[in-house]
């Protein structure tokens, strides 16, 4: 303890006191170190990433154990809530493995170099002494210049210094946009905020924890210490000294800080606590490098990334919001780099197709650079096709480069957002940014509406890609899919209703005059921030499968994901779609996609049914299989299925099964069981992948995670609304019907064509279509609108009624030219009228109308001033919700006989993507870790390799 000298002003006596008492520079390595391990840690793991050795046998041990989360509830919490009328609450949870493994690493290291070894290093030792800093001449000699092991005063000035060098990495743990998120750069490690949020939060309470031990141990030596000749301790005198001053201010502006952060007042106020940590972080940070001025740099580092990295958003918001710099303007001719040919202009839609779309005359695809494609995908660009079209392009079959949206939506002018109301409270948003963006696949943007407020911006998924090689702004129109919660989204909610109940179609003086309004929806002004998200680093190409798994309102992650992978596999680029296709990799491996969607209500399938279909429209259904489940629906009894059933619109059966893995009747049959397929008399429910005893209101006692489980544990995150809006069980009724009946139809077809529905081929997808000239089938023409049919009136010489969709491409001149080929070219992939055909999925109902369902659309709101509110739903999303119906089923998923099928397909890695709420996080994770495995990559076959991308974070 070195030995203060004697001074009559308290001031100067307590200055020499402080000066003397403060650590070597020599001392300061133990910083410097800790930022060596960081960047070292940092560096192994962007190398393992880059270089794919993640995906190997060691990797796999590490998946295994690192992906798993753990989550609890308990005992009988969920009936008591529900006799309270408490609103559903996801289970407790703990982050992944992983994450908690590296925020035990970095407690571990931090500790280490806090305590292990001597705290005060002798000045005479330069390793890692870069300078020195500058003493009053006259408190030199009294400097200690011997090492000193352990004190009070030198383990707290040592966990000081650990505090301070801890500041970076915190903020660099919440920054957005790189190149100051470093972790965010795309070489680099390439994590996003979303995957460092929860160790931000958490290093920050640690470095409250350090600064404590700094404070205490510092606060023991001043108590100890007095001041020869009065014999006071030093902390009487400690008051008078303006460092002390700053010191005890930025510790209590820490305290402050934390304990605002905490989640009931996090959630509860969000705003409050947004504005206030925006504020108290850089006085903190202020106060703390005045408070000791030798080693305040690391203050300033992260005060100086977090405001550049303010200052480099805020230009690019400015730039992308149309307020800096010029607004974008429709494409003009574009050329690849290498090739000389332009995108034409070529019309993809028949003149009666046209005649039925009104307003949308023409679709525009860019035509050409066939040569680049073939040279990076191994196969020319594919057409689009109608989900019954053979994979198998024909030879006059024109290629063409595929729209993202075969649908004629309305797209908003630029700045501005079309805001519909949805089923479920949802509001969906489409915006046209007026700047140039591009976004890739899973990726979120930060959202604000002046409109609701101007200061307030909330993270939300897209919903769509960005195609850049679309003319105008259709490509590149932002989707997001909001469920009305508390707070924002509820004053979005109400703003819009608001709106539609007082007949305006947007706020006053918000929207320039002669702006073309929509028919359904209002428009509202919208910025945007971003794009932010770890899904950036993906390489969905890199697997030979692709497992999508999405619950509740996760599923607009689910939908830019599908999106790409489809277009992708239909011939696109996705270097062009925002996707990130690796160094140097030319090859798109993936071969097969699975989509499995999970809502509450069969209303729900709103919101994705629109983009279901444009997503199979570009791939033939060998290529893509789609599966929705309706948890919150009791299912019905189950009846086998036969020829002489009864009639069709009375039917209440599922009559199509969900898929049923080939593998698992094979191994019964290895075992002697009996199998689906052995008996015509099957029960049409008994499927392997659905859970059917899943009922509304009832929970299990130990579920899947070794606690109780509820029913909306799957589908609603914490806050969503579970109150049915008026009239919603109407429609959730009447969706299901029309599901069963199209099962019906397509079940019947395929006893028609087989004499026997093959269990492989029945599916929640529109099966593919083989050739089996053996057997006749019904051929198809046009008939009225709504025309019933009975199954007993169907005969193999009976015409069957299907409407043509009045919006998708049917490639009717390939129909018209099969209808005059023999039957040895019904193997080209033509639509041949003379060979067996499963009903077409892409075809409007013959048994109801989608128009019929606007009598039942429910007055949802009410107005300012008592005004009815209706959803608003045009005739085309109602067709496409029919359609979507047939795939959608009572129940929940079983996920590990889903996950189980895919990898018995694969033919190398497969990738699983998730997003949803906590639980379902858990259950997938749990699932894919059960099902990596390790010895079958260790024989040479990959796909015992699974692998995660999983958007599961809170803000």
């Amino acid at each position: 303890n070195p030995t203060t000298p004697v001074l009559v002003d308290d001031i100067d006596w307590f200055t020499a006191y402080a000066v003397i008492h403060r650590l070597s520079d020599t001392s300061w390595r133990y910083a410097y170190l800790f930022w060596v391990i960081v960047a070292f840690v940092a560096s192994i793991f962007a190398i393992f990433h880059s270089l794919g050795l993640r995906s190997g046998v060691l990797g796999a041990y590490w998946s295994k154990w690192s992906l798993r989360r753990r989550t609890w509830r308990k005992k009988h919490s969920l009936a008591k809530a529900k006799r309270s009328g408490q609103p559903h609450k996801q289970p407790i949870s703990l982050p992944s493995n992983a994450q908690l493994l590296c925020l035990f690493s970095l407690i571990l290291i931090t500790f280490g170099l806090m305590f292990i070894g001597p705290d005060y290093i002798s000045p005479e030792k330069k390793l890692w002494q870069f300078r020195r800093a500058v003493l009053p001449e006259s408190f030199f000699p009294y400097q200690p210049h011997y090492t000193i092991p352990k004190a009070w005063w030198t383990s707290g000035g040592r966990a000081g210094l650990i505090a301070f060098a801890l500041f970076p990495l915190c903020v660099l743990f919440v920054l957005k946009a790189p190149p100051f998120a470093l972790f965010a750069i795309s070489f680099f490690t390439n994590i996003h905020f979303d995957k460092l949020m929860w160790l931000h939060r958490w290093t920050g309470r640690f470095i409250w924890l350090v600064a404590a031990i700094h404070t205490a141990f510092w606060s023991i030596q001043l108590v100890n210490d007095r001041r020869v000749g009065t014999g006071r301790m030093a902390y009487v005198y400690a008051w008078k000294y303006p460092n002390f001053i700053y010191a005890w201010t930025a510790f209590g502006l820490l305290t402050l800080i934390i304990l605002l952060s905490l989640r009931p007042i996090r959630n509860r106020f969000y705003e409050s606590f947004y504005f206030l940590h925006i504020f108290l972080v850089p006085l903190m940070l202020i106060m703390s490098a005045l408070h000791h001025p030798p080693v305040w740099w690391w203050c300033w580092a992260a005060l100086m990334l977090w405001a550049g990295e303010r200052i480099w958003r805020a230009t690019r918001w400015m730039y992308t919001n149309g307020i800096m710099g010029s607004s974008t303007k429709p494409s003009p001719t574009v050329q690849r780099s290498g090739s000389k040919q332009a995108w034409e202009m070529v019309p993809t839609r028949a003149p009666d197709v046209e005649a039925a779309s009104p307003g949308i005359t023409k679709a525009h695809y860019p035509r050409g650079q066939q040569s680049e494609d073939r040279q990076s995908y191994g196969s020319p660009i594919s057409p689009m096709k109608s989900p019954y079209h053979s994979s198998a392009p024909s030879a006059s079959t024109d290629h063409f480069m595929l729209s993202p949206s075969l649908s004629p939506t309305y797209v908003p002018p630029t700045g501005y957002a079309h805001a519909e109301l949805l089923a479920g409270r949802t509001v969906r948003l489409r915006f046209a940014p007026p700047g140039y963006l591009s976004w890739a696949p899973g990726q979120h943007f930060l959202l604000c509406v002046p409109s609701v407020s101007k200061l307030v911006s909330h993270p939300f998924t897209c919903a769509s890609i960005c195609d850049e090689q679309t003319m105008g702004d259709e490509g590149r129109t932002i989707v997001f899919l909001i469920r009305a919660k508390n707070g924002w989204t509820r004053d979005l909610w109400e703003t819009i209703v608001n709106l539609i109940a007082s007949d305006r179609k947007h706020p006053k003086h918000e929207v320039p005059e002669g702006t073309t309004l929509p028919a359904i929806g209002v428009l509202l002004r919208c910025w945007v921030d971003g794009p932010f998200g770890s899904s950036a680093r993906a390489e969905w190409g890199a697997y030979s499968s692709v497992l999508i798994i999405s619950g509740g309102s996760g599923v607009s992650f689910g939908l830019s994901v599908l999106e790409y992978l489809c277009m992708c596999m239909a011939g696109r680029n996705g270097k062009y779609l925002g996707g990130n296709t690796g160094w140097g990799k030319q090859t798109f491996l993936t071969q097969r996609v699975r989509f499995v969607c999970i809502v509450r209500d069969f209303a729900h399938l709103q919101w994705c049914a629109t983009s279901l279909r444009r997503c199979a429209a570009f791939v033939s259904p060998d290529l893509l299989q789609i599966e929705l489940f309706v948890t919150n629906f009791k299912p019905t009894m189950q009846y086998p299925f036969t020829p002489q059933s009864a009639v069709i619109e009375s039917s209440a059966s599922d009559a199509l099964s969900p898929p049923h893995p080939r593998y698992m009747d094979e191994h019964r049959r290895r075992e002697g069981q009996h199998t689906e397929s052995d008996s015509e008399d099957s029960h049409d429910g008994g499927e392997a992948d659905v859970d059917l005893s899943y009922y509304t209101g009832d929970y299990s006692g130990q579920g899947e995670l070794g606690h109780e489980e509820h029913i909306l544990d799957l589908t609603n995150f914490d806050g969503d609304n579970d109150d049915h809006m008026p009239g919603e069980a109407s429609v959730n009724h009447k969706v299901k019907k029309e599901g069963t009946l199209r099962r019906a139809i397509t079940r019947k077809a395929l006893w028609r064509n087989k004499g026997k529905p093959d269990v492989d081929d029945r599916r929640s997808r529109p099966p593919a279509s083989p050739v089996e000239p053996e057997r006749p089938t019904p051929r198809i023409s046009a008939a009225p609108k709504g025309h019933r049919f009975r199954q007993s009136n169907l005969s193999e010489s009976d015409t069957v009624t299907l409407t043509a969709d009045v919006y998708s491409p049917r490639h009717s001149h390939r129909a018209s030219q099969a209808s005059t080929q023999p039957d040895d070219h019904t193997h080209s992939g033509q639509f041949n009228v003379a060979s067996p055909a499963r009903p077409d999925w892409d075809t409007r109902s013959m048994i109801s109308q989608a128009s019929s369902m606007h009598a039942l659309m429910p007055g949802i709101e009410h107005g300012a001033y008592g005004e009815t509110v209706k959803l608003e739903v045009d005739e085309r999303e109602m067709h496409d919700m029919h359609v979507v119906a047939e795939f959608a089923r009572a129940g929940r998923p079983k996920l590990d006989v889903i996950l189980r099928d895919e990898v018995s397909r694969a033919k190398g890695h497969v990738m699983v993507a998730s997003c949803g709420p906590t639980a379902l996080d858990a259950v997938v994770r749990k699932t894919i870790a059960a099902q990596i495995d390790p010895a079958r990559i260790r024989r040479g076959d990959m796909s015992g390799s699974i692998s995660l991308v999983a958007e599961e974070f809170s803000y």
